[in-house]
């Protein structure tokens, strides 16, 4: 029966009154999402179903059509109609930890979003249900008409994929109105561009679901392409330091809260920047990572807790918070956004306070740790203002010996002077901004460390005391400092 909104249902202190269905709908396809978000929707829903492989299959030609298949538990005729309605489940109900849904409006409001013609077939013990939302026929007969058609509606690739799977739904988007503009002049090159930002998404959102972590394996490719483990904290790097966790409950729920401070972005390999999403992300996604049941929500940002700045940009805070404190963190129909409760922020602030002292003395010099006992090769000068300076370390050991030994002490201190007036500060502080490696310089061999102590200890000849105390503190002073135990070696040989 086709609605007609001129005629609302009178009742004694009130109207019945319906939304009219392709007004409302067409609302719906701007509440914002991205095609990337879009489809980490759908993900979420195959996780909900228990799914342990999700497959993305995407082709311009003949029609263009996105699909998400996955091998869940799959919906008989009833859940699956159930499942098409808007506004299909209570937001307040109690949900299980790995169920990421919420509002019970996301597989439909994120699919019409980037499609007109949405098509959900689910085969659950053998029987195969299949039901349509066209906005177009939803347009003609101003009504919520879901279509319900027989398989011969599914794509013959994605139902022959659900049928290898023996169970699992597959969602499938047509009329790409929002990916592949009606004007577009190349629709695979446009496509292909929207599907790679997607990959990079869904690498970055389910990253502990592909890495194991959350429910043991998951699998997730598109068109054939595995996608990726990331990993925005570097477990495991040498050069890195994950900080003790600590959980903090709220309504009796437990959220927690672990900091990492990332290694130097200059100092790391090329496969060490794939894994940790690129060099883009390290330069600007410091600051929170909320997950909600294992799921990435918020990746970066420091909700107006800290100010950020270049010296905190290597720290980084995961905060897993479980799916029912949705309601006090704020989390938005598009699963894109939330926001910390009030109680929570002072928590947050103590911890942002230990990490962010961390990152900003994570590395001083090459990339070697600060030790407060090393004998640098060059002095910070502090000056009004904030304002510093950089001077060679006249205390530095191999300078005072260079110096005593030297006939023409004055040509040396000015050479010194030179190369300090001449440090190019600004050509490095620029490369260093924009996270460029730094080479390494050729590392001293043994024999060059044994020859330079050496030379230091001739300059010292007269002084016994200083020469002791010299090899006593050898694997502190630079360059032996960057290879503390063959310095304590050479010191051996040479006491």
């Amino acid at each position: 029966m086709v609605e007609n909104p001129a005629k609302p249902s009178l009742g004694l202190n009130g109207v019945d009154l319906p939304p009219v269905a392709p007004l409302l709908m067409q609302a719906l396809r701007a509440v914002g999402y991205t095609a990337p978000a879009a489809l980490a929707d759908l993900v979420d829903n195959s996780i909900a179903a228990g799914a342990t492989g999700v497959a993305v299959r995407f082709a311009a030609t003949p029609e263009p059509f996105v699909a998400v298949i996955d091998d869940g538990r799959g919906m008989d005729e009833n859940a699956l109609v159930a499942a098409m309605r808007f506004g299909s489940r209570d937001p307040r109900e109690i949900r299980d930890g790995l169920d990421l849904g919420r509002f019970g409006l996301g597989l439909k409001t994120a699919s019409l979003s980037q499609c007109r013609r949405l098509t959900v077939a689910s085969l659950c013990e053998g029987n195969l249900s299949v039901a349509v939302w066209d906005l177009d026929t939803c347009d003609i007969r101003r009504s919520w008409w879901l279509e319900r058609p027989g398989p011969d509606a599914v794509l013959p690739e994605v139902l022959r994929m659900l049928e290898d799977n023996l169970q699992g739904t597959a969602v499938v988007w047509e009329k790409l109105d929002r990916i592949i503009p009606p004007v577009s002049a190349d629709p695979q090159k446009q496509l292909d561009v929207v599907m790679e930002g997607a990959l990079n998404h869904l690498a970055l959102a389910f990253h502990r679901f592909l890495a194991g972590d959350v429910e043991g394996a998951f699998r997730m490719e598109v068109n054939g392409r595995d996608v990726p483990v990331l990993d925005p904290f570097l477990n495991g790097h040498p050069r890195g330091q994950g900080l003790h966790s600590e959980t903090i409950w709220l309504e009796g729920k437990p959220v927690t809260v672990t900091p990492y401070v990332l290694p130097f972005p200059s100092r790391l390999r090329q496969a060490d920047l794939e894994r940790a999403g690129g060099r883009e992300s390290l330069k600007t996604a410091h600051g929170f990572y909320i997950y909600r049941g294992g799921r990435l929500v918020v990746p970066g940002g420091w909700f107006r807790i800290v100010p950020a700045d270049e010296l905190i940009r290597l720290a980084r805070i995961r905060v897993e918070v479980p799916v029912d404190l949705d309601h006090i963190w704020k989390v938005d129909v598009r699963k894109t956004t939330a926001e910390p409760p009030p109680s929570l922020k002072p928590h947050l602030k103590r911890v942002v306070g230990d990490v962010t002292k961390r990152a900003r003395r994570v590395y001083t010099h090459r990339g070697t740790r600060a030790d407060p006992d090393r004998i640098s090769v060059w002095s910070r000068i502090e000056h009004r203002d904030g304002a510093a300076s950089w001077q060679i370390n006249r205390d530095h050991p191999f300078v005072v010996a260079l110096l005593q030994a030297s006939n023409g002490r004055n040509d040396i201190e000015s050479l010194l002077r030179l190369v300090e007036n001449a440090l190019p500060l600004h050509d490095i502080h620029v490369h260093l901004g924009n996270d460029l490696p730094i080479a390494d310089p050729a590392d001293e061999t043994d024999a060059d460390l044994e020859s330079l102590a050496r030379r230091i200890l001739e300059a010292l000849s007269e002084d016994q005391t200083q020469r002791t105390r010299l090899l006593e503190r050898l694997h502190l002073i630079d360059p032996f400092s960057r290879h503390p135990d063959v310095s304590r070696a050479i010191a051996e040989r040479l006491r």
